[in-house]
């Protein structure tokens, strides 16, 4: 049984969590528990940087919205990680106002289990090989034009490959008035085709 099969959101989650959690399974991606957010946390840390949210705030997101953190793995070895914040309708307006603090979320910003999310910030995601880096996108892509497809949906892009997925591939666009390079895609407003 592979990391997080048998697991059961059903009782505690909204549909969206649970699609979120079916929609990952299918790449072989799983919720990371409380034991696992330093390693997760260090991963990232080691292929994005430091200026990344910490353990403590990774485990109460997860905690809050049971779909914030998954993992991917080769051999056992952690090789992918995929995070999100799945926002209230208080941090879908932070987001609009570039308020939003993704590096020390206000609970009041982050939708709780069972409440439907009123839209998503997309915190990264980062891949060690060739093969996970394609799953984390791929279970990622998926996420984006499936599972959220009718959020708006947010993301501050770091790195020279996040802007080239977010804003190029994906066609995010900049949150009009901001300064943080807070990007966004409206609900239903996805391109047809990545590129």
């Amino acid at each position: 049984m592979s990391e997080g099969q048998g697991l059961s959101y059903k009782s505690r989650s909204s549909s969206l969590v649970d699609a979120i959690c079916a929609s990952h399974a299918r790449f072989d991606m799983w919720p990371a528990t409380t034991e696992q957010m330093a390693e997760a946390r260090a991963f990232a840390a080691s292929l994005i940087g430091e200026n990344i949210v910490t353990p403590q705030t990774l485990a109460w997101v997860q905690d809050r919205t049971g779909a914030a953190l998954f993992l991917a793995r080769e051999e056992g070895r952690l090789t992918g990680v995929w995070a999100a914040v799945l926002l209230s309708q208080a941090g879908l307006a932070a987001c609009h106002a570039d308020r939003f603090d993704a590096l020390d979320p206000n609970p009041s910003h982050v939708a709780e289990k069972g409440d439907p999310p009123a839209g998503v910030y997309a915190w990264g995601i980062a891949g060690s090989t060739r093969a996970s880096a394609k799953r984390v996108v791929a279970a990622g892509e998926v996420a984006y034009r499936e599972v959220f497809v009718h959020l708006p949906y947010f993301t501050r892009p770091t790195t020279a490959a996040g802007v080239r997925l977010a804003i190029t591939r994906f066609g995010f666009k900049p949150v009009p008035g901001s300064t943080s390079g807070l990007v966004w895609m409206d609900a239903y407003d996805r391109p047809s085709e990545v590129v």
